[in-house]
């Protein structure tokens, strides 16, 4: 289950508030800032620069987990985990390994899937190991590739601005014969540096960095769960997975919780 989460859209709605009335201070009409042309060669460019960098693929993939951080699970599903594995600690021991075979079946999750057959089919935990760090590594670069990729459109759009600049320069020195609108015509050039320069400190940098951390906490997690599965092949009772578990940083807030459901 999940539910919205406006931290994002709040920090959001505070820096625009911040500049508009900045804006508004100094006397400059808020429909000054609205050229469409500035905002076609930021938003158009940077967005070409990205697809260019990594593909309509990637481009998916990223638009995908920029919408994860507008959610958050209320109920955490590597909690949940701990506990089935327990259970499967428990029930192979009454029922062979053949439990995990068909629990590794069932899981739509690559990692728990890939231990549990392993596991059932008795293989060394140096060699399962082996396996969950392969399949941690594939995940720990995507994860890491979707925030390299914010943070360059976080520098193409400064650039586009300054190329949007650029154009609306040359065409205020088109019309030099006409020297009342030389000022406003160049003020009015300088607006794509200022979408690119927002875009870029307001927008990409921070979801970029938000990114990060939130896959550095799920990567944590992960080797966590890896660690159990490990713990699962070389026949760890389930007492001693649940405190190997416990005692892992990543779920030191999810302890008491743990401990209710096992009781």
């Amino acid at each position: 289950m999940k539910r919205f989460e406006p931290t994002v859209l709040t920090g959001l709605l505070i820096g625009g508030t911040a500049i508009g009335g900045a804006v508004i201070f100094e006397g400059i009409k808020p429909g000054f800032l609205w050229q469409p042309s500035a905002a076609l060669v930021v938003l158009g460019g940077t967005l070409g620069a990205v697809t260019v960098r990594c593909g309509l693929g990637g481009l998916r993939s990223l638009a995908g987990a920029m919408l994860k951080l507008f959610s958050k699970d209320v109920n955490d599903d590597d909690e949940g985990m701990v506990a089935r594995l327990t259970w499967l600690a428990r029930s192979a021991r009454r029922e062979g390994f053949a439990v995990f075979e068909q629990y590794a079946a069932s899981s739509n999750d690559a990692l728990v899937a890939r231990g549990l057959a392993l596991t059932a089919e008795y293989a060394e935990p140096l060699m399962v190991r082996a396996a969950l760090d392969a399949i941690l590594d594939h995940e720990d670069q995507i994860g890491r590739r979707q925030a390299t990729i914010l943070d360059s459109a976080g520098g193409y759009a400064p650039t586009f601005g300054i190329l949007g600049a650029v154009l609306g320069l040359i065409h205020v020195l088109r019309s030099l014969d006409n020297s009342s609108a030389l000022g406003v015509g160049i003020a009015t050039a300088f607006v794509a540096t200022i979408y690119g320069i927002a875009l870029a400190n307001l927008l990409f940098f921070p979801l970029g960095s938000r990114l990060r951390e939130q896959h550095e906490i799920r990567m944590r997690r992960r080797e966590a769960l890896a660690d159990a599965l490990v713990a699962l092949s070389a026949h760890e009772s389930p007492g001693s997975i649940k405190r190997r578990l416990e005692n892992h940083p990543s779920f030191e807030a999810m302890n008491r919780p743990f401990e209710r459901r096992l009781r």
